[in-house]
């Protein structure tokens, strides 16, 4: 199965509203097979069609319309966020977060581009350091991933120590496996994994220090026989190759991260968002001029 990369998106996104690949072909300056092709493994990687296709065009099919409008409002704010950095001379910017953070991750890749903005990240596998340095102003911003279910807690544990949360995208929970793995069935349309015989490791221990616990009967996980806990990036890759009946639960997947160690990855309930990504600040404070609103 083919990975989600990012730089499909505005191609689906460009169809959506143009409603015809031949016009944004045109426009690109694309070939049409190879639109068409970059649309259909976006498409098989998500396990849903996108559109619907007919005669006179094609348009976006009910989970198309929910994940391209999403999809939109991100990449809308990772362009403000860019253009905000890029408009700020001699911009020195620490962050913190939670290990394989998407939007920290395309932050610094944008920020590696511009020789005149400095950005530092530092990770926490612990949450109450991770605030600590929010309210410290050792880190301008803490960027968190976490289960929609546990977002009230945080909310209220932020508010107690003056702390602001704010929200910026929700995303569907991917099971993670080995290719080589016997639970994977790469033949089947989309492409799936036996949970009923999987160990599923969950990476959902990094608020335990403040008191915020994952509640595994709250997040609709599939049913399997039994759940374990993650162990840090490196590790967790290593365990997935070693341990056939293992999956592994994500927020997001990284196409080069999972072509480099031969992994698949499957949505569980492409509808159901069940991750949530925001970031931490102290409350009313800025990130930089206009970086907040551009954010909230």
């Amino acid at each position: 199965m083919e990975q989600l990369d990012l730089k499909y998106l505005p191609y689906a996104l460009a169809v959506a509203r143009c409603g015809s690949v031949t016009r944004v072909a045109r426009e690109l300056y694309l070939a049409q097979p190879n639109l068409s092709r970059a649309i259909a493994e976006l498409e098989q990687s998500l396990g849903f069609p996108l559109f619907i296709r007919t005669r006179q065009g094609m348009s976006p099919t009910p989970q198309g319309e929910k994940f391209l409008t999403e999809a939109e409002r991100m990449l809308d704010r990772l362009s403000a966020l860019a253009r905000e950095c890029r408009q700020a001379e001699g911009c020195r910017l620490h962050l913190a977060c939670v290990p394989s953070s998407l939007f920290v991750n395309t932050i610094l890749e944008a920020a590696s581009r511009q020789p005149e903005l400095t950005v530092q990240c530092e990770e926490y596998y612990n949450c109450l350091e991770l605030f600590d340095r929010v309210s410290k102003g050792a880190s301008q911003a803490a960027f968190l991933t976490f289960g929609t279910e546990m977002r009230d807690e945080l909310s209220a544990y932020c508010a107690r120590r003056e702390l602001e949360y704010h929200t910026l995208a929700q995303s569907p929970a991917y099971g993670v496996v080995h290719r080589s793995s016997s639970l994977y069935h790469p033949e089947t349309s989309p492409p799936s994994i036996r949970y009923d015989q999987a160990r599923l490791m969950l990476n959902v221990t990094y608020f335990d220090p403040i008191g915020i616990h994952f509640h595994p009967e709250k997040a609709a996980l599939p049913s399997s026989k039994g759940i374990c806990r993650g162990v840090g990036r490196a590790g967790n890759l290593d365990m997935l190759e070693s341990m056939d009946d293992l999956v592994m639960i994500s927020c997001y997947i990284h196409s080069k991260i999972m072509a480099r160690n031969e992994l698949a990855a499957v949505p569980i309930q492409p509808e159901f968002m069940a991750y949530e990504y925001g970031y931490v600040t102290k409350t009313g404070a800025a990130l930089g001029e206009g970086l907040q609103s551009h954010l909230t």
